[in-house]
């Protein structure tokens, strides 16, 4: 049976509802990250947790909530969580130093430590509340933002000469402050929720031992390291640990101490007695590297760097949040229906993202690890899927979710890429040895001439002219092969920088696309090049350089100086291009930049983009990058072949709605006509492909009056025609 299979089949396994991976209007973003390794767990109005991307709440009906930069968060990459619930938010740190304060759904944002460069290293270590303050411990020292006005009021150093001083953590008693630093144990007097700064007392016995952690129940503190727990202010440690790793020690309401400890590729709970023996709570059978634990009653929280959230009572269950459970390092593939994404690098299987969510596929129905898969692709005939191996081929038949491992011709090797062709061929690379295609069931392999190199044959791109395009090897430009799908004659041909030979901008070729007119477009570490290429046995196929006007004025050429890593075509036909320096959205022939989403400007993770990838019908564009991956709901779709209803969303538009009107399932570039009732037109547009927006407005840019209004579409020959209706309730 074709099935996702958890990782831990001995657990019970609890289902959490996700209450945000809904499909949102135009314009909106979600993130699809790996949520499989948890860091940080805290209590506060609800259960906060933290991957190394976003935050996660849990509350008391299992619902789950995800925050990120989608929802308003500034960045990604947790570094430490604390509940402040004297004011009912959320302190969130991140590992550039900046801090989100999340209340309600508003954040404020505290970047006061990030972009001060009074100190060289600022990171953040820990966060303790003190009523309204948060104490973040850094590495210069503690620093004390207000939590009412969420600014920084004032930095303290734990020792009495005010120097800047590594401070791991900080823990409260009833009446003092105590710092864990560099330097050892430090404590101070509280009044009033605040110290004297020169007040600071040092526990000289401490010193020798290199302390880095500290805990408290307001009257039982203790201090620790990785090796060895000791309960202030004995000097003899209550624990000598030998077995492990400790990553922190909770000290219950009735002094009980707890330890999570890693072992080698292990991990456990464990409850330290009055005799110093401990007892296992959760042992290593159900957890692999614990980082932090969260008694909450009679509930256990333990955060498990490998394996996400384990929730233990009366059984142990370990929560599902959503997402890939790996990184999406191979080559993804999208249809209408479905993402398939390998994990590739060392990662076994395979994840597939649908309207139903994310699915991982890491075992067979025999229970047999699938092997790293590198790039997939799916029959447009049965939709079955197909994934490239390190040694063959994965088949999986989505009617009877069956797989197979393939070896066609019995050739061993690295397959590398696969596509199919317009006319339902299945083309393959195996890396040194060249083409695999697989006609009317039978497979054929087709070799580069000799002075082709053959090792190191990675991507390729099958065109509907049966074109394969395929990146050469060591920075050679393109192997560009011409079956007799279309054209009668075979040839190889070699493109590079010369001209009559290729034309490239580069023979670092890193990406290519083929868009809806037929032009394939090639991405290179020096920009793109433009190819509308024929019969290569007769002609020329050199590259197009289109150029474009910087913004000095000079004329270059497109991306010129900038690696091309990915691009993409939408309905519009326009171009996604991924660089290091974010996504881009370009117009159809490239000269006018529509969008540039960063890091800073967009809820990106990174700037570095790996593959973008667009659902035909949603207009959904999907951007994996170095770290993580995000989706962004496009204006383009696919256009529909005929006009059947018109798809309208909102609809009816509600009171106070501000956002973008979407009139989907359109034919291919249609006119658009809004008119009131009587025939007086409103607005008129052109479809994005087979997507149209409007923004309620007229065309003098007045928002249109309350009622009903009639939606005219039709292509330009006027053969394709609908009519549909849209409810206005938020006019004047």
């Amino acid at each position: 049976m074709f099935r996702s299979i958890l990782l831990f089949a001995l657990l019970s396994q609890t289902i959490f509802a996700n209450s945000q991976n809904t499909l949102g209007p135009i314009g909106q973003w979600r993130e699809h990250y790996n949520n499989k390794s948890i860091f940080h767990i805290v209590k506060g109005d609800k259960i906060y947790g933290a991957s190394r991307g976003q935050v996660f709440s849990i509350d008391s009906k299992k619902q789950v909530e995800l925050f990120g930069k989608s929802t308003g968060l500034n960045e990604v990459g947790i570094a430490a969580m604390a509940w402040d619930a004297l004011n009912q938010q959320l302190v969130i740190a991140y590992n550039n130093s900046n801090i989100d304060i999340l209340k309600g759904d508003q954040v404020f944002n505290v970047n006061d430590i990030a972009i001060s460069n009074l100190y060289g290293n600022k990171k953040i270590n820990d966060i303790q509340i003190l009523n309204q303050w948060a104490l973040v411990s850094t590495n210069f020292g503690i620093v004390v933002v207000d939590l009412v006005k969420h600014e920084v009021k004032d930095t303290w150093f734990p020792n009495n000469n005010r120097q800047p001083t590594l401070t791991y953590q900080t823990t409260i008693t009833k009446d003092s402050l105590y710092a864990i630093t560099e330097e050892g144990l430090f404590s101070c007097p509280l009044k009033n929720n605040w110290i004297v700064s020169d007040g600071w007392h040092f526990f000289e016995p401490y010193k020798k031992f290199g302390l880095n952690k500290i805990n408290s129940n307001t009257s039982i503190i203790a201090v620790y390291n990785k090796e060895n727990v000791y309960q202030f202010p004995f000097t003899d440690p209550i624990l000598k640990n030998k077995i492990g790793t400790i990553k922190q020690v909770n000290i219950t309401k009735e002094g009980i101490f707890l330890l999570a400890v890693n072992y080698v590729n292990k991990g456990a709970l464990l409850q330290l007695n009055a005799d110093k023996s401990t007892t296992v709570l959760i042992d290593s059978t159900i957890l692999d590297h614990p980082m932090e634990l969260l008694v909450n009653q009679n509930d256990y929280w333990v955060a498990d760097s490998s394996n996400g959230l384990l929730l233990k009572n009366t059984t142990s269950q370990w929560t599902t949040l959503g997402g890939p459970i790996e990184n999406i390092k191979g080559k993804s593939f999208i249809n209408d229906k479905v993402l398939l994404a390998p994990f590739s690098g060392n990662a076994n299987g395979f994840s597939t993202y649908s309207s139903t969510g994310w699915k991982n596929y890491l075992k067979n129905s025999n229970n047999i690890n699938l092997p790293i898969c590198i790039a997939s692709t799916v029959d447009p005939k049965d939709e079955s899927w197909w994934l490239t191996t390190n040694n063959g081929l994965l088949h999986a038949t989505t009617s009877n979710t069956n797989f197979e491992t393939i070896t066609p011709l019995n050739l061993n090797g690295v397959y590398k890429d696969l596509q199919f062709s317009t006319i339902g061929n299945l083309w393959v690379v195996l890396d040194g040895q060249g083409l695999l295609q697989k006609k009317d069931n039978a497979w054929k392999l087709f070799t580069p001439p000799n002075q082709f190199i053959k090792s190191g044959l990675n991507k390729m791109l099958v065109s509907k002219q049966g074109q394969i395009w395929m990146i050469a090897p060591q920075n050679q430009g393109i192997y560009l092969y011409q079956s007799n799908e279309v054209y009668p004659t075979e040839v190889w041909k070699q493109l590079t920088t010369a001209k009559s030979s290729g034309n490239l901008p580069s023979t670092n070729v890193t990406s290519m696309v083929e868009d809806k007119e037929g032009s394939i477009w090639v991405g290179t570490d020096n920009g793109i090049g433009i190819f509308n290429c024929g019969d290569i046995s007769k002609e020329i196929c050199d590259a197009y350089l289109p150029p474009i006007k910087n913004t000095n004025g000079f004329i270059g050429f497109l991306f010129q100086k900038e690696i091309v890593n990915c691009m993409a075509v939408d309905g519009a036909n326009r171009k996604w291009i991924g660089t290091n320096n974010g996504a881009w959205l370009l117009s159809a022939d490239g000269r006018t930049i529509i969008e540039h989403f960063t890091k800073d400007n967009s809820p990106l993770p990174s700037d570095t983009l790996l593959q973008i990838m667009i659902d035909p019908n949603e207009g959904e564009v999907f951007f994996n990058t170095n770290n993580e991956m995000v989706s962004y709901r496009g204006s383009a779709t696919t256009g529909a072949t005929t006009q059947n209803d018109i798809d309208i969303y909102p609809n009816p538009v509600a009171p106070g709605y501000n956002g973008p009107i979407a009139f989907r399932g359109l034919v291919e570039n249609a006119i658009v006509k809004i008119t009131e009732l009587n025939g007086r037109l409103v607005y008129e547009t052109r479809a994005l492909g087979g997507q149209a927006i409007w923004n309620g407005k007229t065309y003098e840019g007045s928002k249109v009056a309350s009622g009903i209004y009639l939606v005219f579409v039709r292509d330009d020959a006027g053969n394709e025609k609908g009519v549909g209706k849209i409810v206005i309730t938020s006019g004047q």
